[in-house]
């Protein structure tokens, strides 16, 4: 089924529902419930389960601001002088940034990965290139290497040591993607 059948079925059947249901005083985390219990019930453990795993990645990227486009991921890589949309997509294709595609092939990059100034964080690039060596590497594993705790980094994340920008910090996140890498 193509992208805009799909959009088309979504917005004539899960939206009106989902316009109802808030209307009548559901919550997001009551209807992610109902949505995850008719998945399961239509489509099975595999489909449902799949669906699970992705409501959690997303969460777990809106408690990190998020994605931008590509023209926001300019202004926030350029800092005081906006870089251009172009400029940050090659970055992306020459794996020196974060991004991930939706449905629709249009790229979005996560907030968390750039500097407050400008730029990245300290180590962010050095890091991916550690990532990309990773013998099973797509988009979706620089988000779990950067987002989920680690037990061999005291329990922080190596999103939170990168934040740090102590050259101490940013070594242990590289061993540890060289570690993963292996």
């Amino acid at each position: 089924m193509n992208t805009a059948a799909v959009q088309d079925v979504f917005s004539e059947t899960v939206e009106p529902l989902m316009r109802a249901a808030k209307e009548k005083g559901a919550t997001p985390g009551s209807l992610s419930e109902a949505f995850l219990s008719a998945m399961l019930g239509l489509y099975g453990r595999p489909a449902a389960k799949e669906f699970s795993a992705k409501m959690g990645f997303m969460n777990l990227i809106r408690q990190e601001g998020g994605v931008v486009s590509a023209k926001e991921a300019a202004v926030l890589y350029g800092g005081r002088s906006p870089a251009t949309d172009e400029a940050v997509r090659k970055a992306a294709r020459l794996g020196q940034l974060i991004v991930v595609k939706d449905g629709r092939g249009k790229m979005l990059f996560p907030r968390w990965q750039f500097a407050e100034k400008g730029g990245v964080l300290p180590g962010l690039r050095e890091t991916l290139g550690v990532l990309r060596e990773h013998p099973h590497f797509q988009e979706l594993l620089p988000f779990t290497f950067f987002l989920n705790l680690s037990t061999r980094l005291g329990g922080k994340r190596p999103i939170d040591l990168l934040r740090s920008a102590k050259e101490v910090d940013i070594r242990l996140v590289l061993k540890l993607a060289a570690e993963a890498a292996e």
